[in-house]
């Protein structure tokens, strides 16, 4: 299923057969129930392309900005295809055990206790929050947790353990760290 979204702008059916054309050759290599969001903003200074899959609470995201809207779409897909394919040497690699066994060092230098009793209520107050997002946590393994955040190109990813904490995993100057939330 592809699920095409325009914002700012009317998107013309020329362009949403295109990339409904690039997507039906990346679905061949994915699983049969992946399905696709495909959001493209109109920005000042030109386009930005936003494609997730999403397969049973996996995701895999390519985005892109540019000038035009035809060369954002296919620097999006570029970078899709680029993940799917790290993706599919992680799987296939093995020799990538060593990286993911540093989760239960990384915590060491994160020992510093924070106190609620410490914070202003003022500057908190003065605190512009842009966005707000539900998440609904899916069950999965350290290791799992890293590569869907990799996949998603973000900085962070919450998750819930094997033994049903929450779980934030995050990216370190070497390795990941992890926090698990009482």
């Amino acid at each position: 299923m592809i699920n095409i979204t325009a914002r700012g702008f009317d998107l013309k059916q020329g362009a949403k057969d295109g990339i409904e054309k690039e997507l039906k050759r990346i679905e061949k290599m994915l699983p049969e129930n992946a399905s696709f969001d495909v959001t493209l903003k109109k920005l000042k200074e030109g386009y930005k392309c936003d494609i997730t899959v999403k397969h049973f609470g996996s995701f895999i995201r390519g985005e892109a900005s540019e000038a035009k809207i035809e060369p954002a779409i296919d620097a999006a897909v570029d970078d899709l295809k680029r993940k799917i394919r790290k993706l599919k040497t992680y799987f296939v690699d093995k020799k990538r055990k060593g990286s993911i066994d540093e989760l239960a060092d990384a915590m060491d230098d994160f020992s510093e206790d924070v106190s609620m009793d410490n914070f202003d209520e003022a500057y908190y107050a003065s605190v512009d929050i842009r966005r707000t997002k539900s998440i609904s946590p899916n069950m999965m393994t350290d290791d799992e947790a890293a590569v869907q955040m990799e996949m998603l190109g973000h900085s962070f990813f919450v998750y819930l353990g094997i033994n049903g904490e929450t779980k934030i995993i995050y990216k370190r100057k070497k390795g990941y760290g992890v926090l698990i939330c009482e």
